[in-house]
């Protein structure tokens, strides 16, 4: 039988995901009474931001291949199994957005730190059980 992905299961699995854009940053809504249709996400705290200096110690260098440069995403899938870090790759390295993604050597999170770090610094916020 085929492996088959129900779209209930994918939803359910990003949300219980540990690593989530949704729990890395905390946000709130904002509605033009206008045109309530014109609903905006507007970023109120980045946990790497906030924790910048607990992640300090946990930064290491990494040599980009050719093959990487401009897709940040892909080096977070293949440095933490997940693309929701490559944000967090690009304010690592004060890039503003992926057009800058082009130097050959980047910073990024250790792998085999960094969730934990995240994990324990979830649990204190309660954002997991």
């Amino acid at each position: 039988m085929p492996d088959v992905t129900y779209i209930d299961r994918y939803i359910s699995d990003g949300k219980a995901a540990l690593i989530s854009l949704s729990k890395f940053y905390d946000t709130i809504l904002i509605v033009d009474n206008n045109k309530p249709e014109h609903i905006f996400r507007i970023p109120l705290q980045d946990t790497f931001l906030k924790y910048r200096e607990h992640l300090a110690n946990d930064i290491s260098m990494y040599e980009l291949p050719n093959s990487f440069l401009y897709k940040p995403k892909l080096l977070s899938i293949e440095l933490y199994g997940t693309t929701e870090m490559w944000l967090s790759i690009l304010r690592l390295n004060n890039m503003r957005n992926v057009a800058e993604f082009n130097r050959p050597i980047v910073k990024v999170y250790t792998p085999a730190s960094i969730r934990d770090l995240i994990q324990l610094f979830f649990k204190r916020e309660g954002k997991i059980s």
